[in-house]
């Protein structure tokens, strides 16, 4: 356990980039839980301009892509370090890979609260 705290403080900006994405992901399904806690009707989850409505939902499914990134995002975290002890640039554009997952989440809640 204590090697595991080393290896964080060790390298620091692999751990502060996947903090910031963290913070994104957990920041956006609050965001997405707060705003849409009281809508009644199935949530619009997927929307298409050539088709319409693809899926629906409700805030069960919204906890899901949430968990979803958080799981993806700490799996990618702990390939970062490795990766970084190794070759530093590979560790940290893999850091980086995770955080442009924890945008593209963001910007999946954000979106799905703009169209309900």
């Amino acid at each position: 356990m204590i090697k595991i705290f080393k290896k964080i403080l060790e390298h620091k900006i692999v751990s502060l980039v996947f903090l910031f994405g963290f913070i994104l992901v957990i920041g956006g399904w609050l965001k997405a839980y707060i705003a849409l806690r009281e809508v009644s009707q199935p949530l619009i989850l997927h929307f298409n301009n050539a088709v319409g409505i693809n899926q629906i939902g409700n805030l069960g499914d919204l906890a899901a892509v949430g968990i979803f990134g958080l799981v993806a995002l700490v799996l990618d975290f702990f390939v970062s370090i490795e990766l970084d002890e190794r070759d530093q640039f590979l560790g940290k554009m893999t850091a980086a890979a995770g955080l442009f997952l924890a945008i593209l989440i963001f910007i999946g809640f954000s979106a799905i609260i703009s169209v309900n």
